[in-house]
């Protein structure tokens, strides 16, 4: 069965997809990724989180 979050990820690593938000950011650098990192590639923080989860501030839902 395939689960609408898999199709959503190859829409998005195809290009068909046009959302501008990446699912994954971390909260203290703002890098936006498609993957859940457990250390932040940017800047070496552990605090990368769900975009949807944060408020416009940077803030817990």
């Amino acid at each position: 069965m395939v689960t609408m979050g898999v199709l959503e990820r190859a829409k998005r690593a195809s290009g068909l997809s046009h959302s501008e938000v990446r699912p994954y950011i971390c909260v203290n650098c703002e890098a936006q990724f498609d993957v859940q990192y457990h250390t932040c590639p940017a800047c070496g923080k552990y605090d990368v989180r769900r975009a949807k989860w944060m408020d416009a501030d940077g803030a817990d839902r």
